[in-house]
């Protein structure tokens, strides 16, 4: 069941006229902090040996399937039977080259040297072998399909150039595209030669999208933001723009009942096999009626890579599950890569549930984890969390359950600890903000005790954040699009003083996909009751971003952006103080049980007296990252990889 929602559209000329009554109306308003109060100054930092701090613990460390998300491309090696696909991995040595037989679906797995990121550029060879272009870090492998030996080759290729795509000619070459320098580059195994052509189309970040013609032209796309088509003959050495490849294949039949779409289809002979969204179900279509072959029992993978061979169809998911349906007996069997990784990808965010129960999610897995912050047990969903791809983005728990903000398409779900991880019924979708409102990235989620209010980027090319305020009594979701015209809400924080939301803006689209057209990313209050924004203030004119790190008991304000920090009265609207970051203070400030402000900055958790203006450490927290806190004074740390815990 869907929940109701409504849209809702802020109007700029009323906004710029609240703006200029509150800029006329602050400074008649006696300050509650006189001249000499310690806020007006920089924060004092406690002088503290790091050695002598109490260290967090480590609570869990989550596991996860490594994706094979990122693989352009499967590679389909000249046996006939085997298909080659890559793991990817940013936080874990699981970046591992897959060979896979559909005769039995048995597999192995070799790790790329240097636990390389080979997902993004890896093309087969005229000679039948894998050649592994560079991604970040200037080195390049030719992988021996036989011998199953490494070999490392010299690039000229620089580090922090980041293939994004790659493909075998029939010219025996290599051909591979990068971002951010939309480099054209050529391979030649023959020679061990290289080609290379930086910024071939100005205008342009990324060269992907490469295949061959039938007169052996290897065609690509260059793009970010612009976008051209392009041809490049070997034999001439010449470039050519060329017409946009019309959009082609085979027009599917509807799904059927329970699925949205047919995912990923091949043929086999004279019939079709498909695989169906989100049931992950297997289809022959050849008919009219599509007949069952068997279902995977992974709902909601977004992507299948199939193959056919003269005795059997099968299949790789996204996240490694396999099957397999032979002609000759109609058997239909599933498997599983050894994939599975602690720490396979970073972790994205923590929040507490229950006392029992905090969640978090890993970047591009789609999953959501569980820990009780009392005894380490840590529960991972074994299946994908969403009908997207992408990952969970942000959370807040209420009334015993968590508020998900979920990437792609801006998804807001509701999780129940008490009831175990299920696809599409735990978490449970409420609205989708994508298709609508063009939202596609949650960033931030709080609770004023009463309703629930998630934040979102616009989608890439497009400029626009919106805030979404869910009843969780009536699960009805009102929608605000345009809440700042032209500006994504990054950050958010509730002011219990004001009873206003407090956010900061992102003036450009985003990834930085569409240029700002507003001067100037500032700080917005918005009324809950009333549903209008409050306030608009720009401390930093010309700001990309400005940063809301949350607010203390005080009614006091701490925002950044690249230029330092500031401290705001969120009452009067009065600049308290601006100046460097102390401490290297980053993230979301939490609100302890104490009422104090933490932060965490180099390794270390702090808590910040506001009414002494002390910075005093805690804990030392190596490479934390986000914070939260479970039970009073017992707070857990997340890194990249794992969960600490410190009671204080």
């Amino acid at each position: 069941m869907f929940s109701k929602h409504r849209v809702w559209f802020c109007i700029c000329a009323a906004c710029m006229t609240i703006t200029a009554m509150v800029v006329a109306s602050a400074d008649d308003q006696p300050s509650r902090f006189p001249a000499d109060h310690p806020l007006r100054s920089a924060p004092v930092v406690e002088p503290f040996d790091v050695n002598q701090l109490p260290k967090a613990e480590l609570l869990a460390t989550p596991e996860v399937r490594t994706l094979l998300g990122y693989t352009r491309r499967p590679l389909h090696l000249p046996d006939g039977h085997t298909m080659a696909l890559f793991s990817f991995s940013y936080s874990a040595p699981a970046n591992w080259i897959f060979l896979v037989d559909g005769r039995d679906l048995s597999s192995t797995r070799h790790a790329i040297p240097n636990n390389d990121i080979a997902s993004h550029g890896a093309a087969l060879g005229a000679d039948g072998n894998i050649y592994i272009m560079p991604y970040n870090t200037a080195r390049a492998y030719c992988f021996d399909t036989k011998t199953h030996i490494f070999e490392q080759l010299p690039t000229d290729v620089a580090e922090g150039e980041y293939t994004w795509d790659a493909l075998g000619g029939s010219d025996g070459c290599i051909y591979f595209g990068t971002y951010p320098n939309a480099i054209f580059g050529e391979y030649n195994p023959e020679t061990k030669s290289w080609a290379l052509w930086p910024n071939l189309v100005p205008d342009t970040k990324y060269i992907t999208g490469f295949s061959e013609d039938a007169e052996g032209r290897i065609c690509f796309k260059a793009w970010g933001p612009g976008e051209v088509w392009m041809a490049f003959d070997p034999e001439t050495r010449a470039f050519e723009t060329i017409e946009a490849p019309s959009a082609s294949g085979t027009a599917l039949p509807a799904p059927p009942a329970d699925d949205e779409s047919y995912i990923a289809s091949v043929v086999a002979g004279e019939s079709r096999f498909a695989v169906s969204h989100p049931t992950g179900r297997v289809w022959d279509i050849t008919s009219v009626e599509p007949r069952l072959m068997g279902d995977t029992g992974l709902p909601a993978e977004t992507t299948w890579w199939l193959k056919a061979t003269g005795d059997e169809v099968f299949g790789v998911s996204y996240f490694g599950g396999l099957f397999r349906y032979g002609f000759a007996d109609g058997a239909f069997a599933t498997g599983q890569l050894d994939n599975r990784a602690a720490a396979g990808n970073s972790i994205m965010f923590v929040e507490t549930v229950t006392p029992e129960c905090v969640i978090g999610a890993n970047y591009s897995q789609q999953n959501l984890f569980r820990v009780n912050p009392n005894t380490g047990e840590i529960v991972e969903s074994n299946c994908v969390v969403a009908r997207v791809s992408g990952e969970p983005m942000c959370a807040v728990g209420f009334g015993g359950k968590a508020y998900v903000g979920i990437y792609v398409q801006s998804l807001i779900s509701v999780y129940d600890p008490a009831q175990p991880f299920a696809f599409r019924t735990n978490p449970r979708e409420l609205i989708e903000l994508g298709t609508t409102y063009e939202q596609t990235r949650p960033r931030a989620a709080v609770t004023d005790g009463r309703l629930v209010y998630i934040t979102s980027d616009s989608a890439y090319n497009k400029l626009g954040g919106a805030l979404a305020i869910v009843d969780p009594a009536a699960e009805q979701i009102d929608v605000y699009h345009h809440l700042i015209q032209d500006q994504n809400l990054p950050t958010l924080a509730y002011d219990p003083s004001t009873r206003l939301l407090w956010g900061g803006t992102d003036r450009w689209g985003q990834m930085r996909s569409h240029p700002p057209t507003q001067e100037s990313a500032l700080i917005y209050s918005f009324d809950p009751n009333t549903r209008t924004v409050v306030d608009r203030l720009t401390l930093w004119p010309g700001a990309d971003v400005v940063t809301v790190h949350g607010v203390s008991k005080e009614g006091v304000l701490v925002a950044s952006n690249s230029g330092g920090l500031a401290l705001l009265d969120t009452q009067s609207k009065e600049v308290l103080w601006r100046g460097p970051i102390p401490a290297n203070l980053a993230g979301t400030a939490r609100r302890g049980s104490d009422g104090m402000l933490y932060l965490l900055g180099d390794g270390v958790l702090y808590q910040w007296d506001m009414a002494r203006g002390l910075l005093s450490a805690k804990a030392s927290v190596i490479d934390g990252i986000y914070l939260t806190e479970s039970a009073p004074d017992l707070w857990i740390i997340a890194s990249s990889k794992s969960l600490f815990s410190i009671t204080l």
